[in-house]
């Protein structure tokens, strides 16, 4: 088994869907450090300093929050384990295609995801039909990613494929199409996708993430499938 490919490369193809939410940052980034050199009189190690030391501060307000923990470790771990690593196995063994686990398990996926209706229902200030557009959005949202991580799953054999996914999609959030600037990001949006859907299938070949037994590149012996091509 080869566990950098199976961190690295998902990781990077989800990266290409949030190019625009990247770039967006990244000008972000360039805007506030302009910013501070016209205060300033260049690049100084007080500068360098307080950059590091808000860094840092950044991460240990991070570490210490409930809320961080639970949407970057424990809500994707225990999902990838359920959804992923218990649940596909269990339904290709009973017979299921491929294409209909990778809908199927996304759909249980998000309907997972109901518990929050009363949260979103009161946070609508109790409007029924505002908060069925931002669960409609939100179960919508959930079954594409859903059926993303279950096709990394069952490309690579690795749970962390779909893991560092999650992770990365639970702390990027939506991608942004409507912001300032809405040119440079909404090109970069589409050249992104663009990206990702070219590579989707190069990039999760079997045979970078496993070393192939008994003439099978694929874990779950599958090779034959569509999904190989």
């Amino acid at each position: 088994m080869k566990q950098w490919q199976a961190v690295v490369f998902p990781l990077s193809l989800t990266c290409l869907m949030y190019a625009g939410s990247l770039v967006f940052k990244s000008l972000l980034l360039v805007d506030s450090w302009k910013e501070h050199m016209h205060q300033g009189e260049g690049i100084s190690l007080n500068c360098i300093k307080d950059i590091l030391q808000n860094f840092l501060a950044g991460l240990s307000s991070t570490a210490s929050n409930v809320l961080a923990w639970r949407n970057y470790v424990v809500a994707p771990l225990t999902e990838e384990l359920v959804f992923r690593a218990c649940m596909i196995p269990l339904l290709l063994c009973g017979g299921f295609e491929i294409y209909v686990v990778i809908l199927l398990c996304p759909i249980l996926f998000s309907v997972a995801h109901l518990n929050h209706w009363m949260e979103i229902y009161c946070r609508q200030n109790y409007s029924l039909l505002k908060a069925f557009m931002v669960v409609g959005l939100q179960l919508g949202y959930t079954v594409i990613f859903g059926s993303y991580a279950s096709f990394l799953f069952i490309r690579t054999g690795h749970l962390v494929a779909p893991l560092v996914a999650h992770i990365f999609c639970n702390f990027m959030g939506l991608p942004m199409l409507f912001v300032r600037r809405t040119g440079m990001m909404s090109l970069a949006f589409i050249a992104g996708t663009v990206a990702f859907i070219c590579l989707l299938c190069p990039v999760t070949q079997p045979h970078l993430y496993n070393d192939g037994t008994n003439d099978c590149e694929c874990w779950h012996g599958y090779c034959s499938s569509n999904l190989n091509s």
